[in-house]
């Protein structure tokens, strides 16, 4: 589990990035989002992570 803060968010393209609290940036996007979740900007969350073809992506996001 890593933990980070919504560094940008998309509300209406339904994506954003999490910067991780060792300085790691994160994509992610809104089907990454446990339900229920209001996600904004500068949110504090957790999540966990996923190897892509575009590199490493935050996956399985809820707030902390």
């Amino acid at each position: 589990m890593n933990y980070g803060t919504v560094k940008l968010w998309r509300n209406l393209e339904g994506w954003g990035f999490i910067e991780a609290k060792d300085g790691e940036e994160y994509f992610f996007n809104i089907s990454s989002l446990r339900k229920g979740q209001n996600i904004r900007e500068h949110a504090n969350v957790k999540f966990d992570t996923e190897e892509t073809s575009k590199g490493p992506q935050a996956v399985n996001v809820s707030l902390t």
